[in-house]
């Protein structure tokens, strides 16, 4: 299975992390314009579906929340925190685990994200200073380290 990309939004739709992991055939010029528009599109497709999700189930459901989206080509894997938080890891669609996946997601919240960058001293919530810490560099160690990353 291919990673194409992995995309950390807050609660309002911005765009907190980007990370592209498999290039794109296309030209590199036009390749941030391309990966913006993806941000965009990705979060407006969660949030749009995530709606749709919590009116069809059931009032006394646990979990009515959207943890992936497939289409013929690729899968879009959504954890979601109680703070808004959204992952989304965007993978071509090839035989895996998507429990291990769905853990994957869980881990780098829970293990990376609040280690790296919640507990920097230079995080502010409007701009967690994301740079600054050793997170991308964990991310990647982490992802690589998996079975189902290529």
């Amino acid at each position: 299975m291919t990673v194409h990309s992995l995309h950390i939004f807050d609660r309002k739709g911005k765009t907190l992390f980007t990370k592209r992991y498999a290039k794109a055939s296309n030209a590199e010029d036009s390749d941030s314009e391309q990966l913006a528009e993806q941000r965009k599109l990705v979060f407006g497709m969660l949030f749009s579906l995530r709606e749709v999700t919590a009116s069809l189930a059931p009032s006394n459901a646990k979990d009515s929340g959207l943890h992936s989206v497939k289409t013929g080509a690729s899968t879009l894997y959504n954890f979601e925190t109680a703070s808004g938080l959204r992952f989304a890891l965007y993978v071509t669609n090839e035989s895996s685990n998507v429990k291990s996946i769905r853990t994957a997601l869980q881990h780098i919240y829970h293990e990376l994200w609040i280690q790296c960058v919640i507990r920097s001293p230079l995080y502010t919530p409007t701009q967690p200073n994301i740079e600054e810490t050793n997170f991308e560099q964990m991310l990647d160690a982490f992802l690589s380290s998996q079975t189902w990353f290529r």
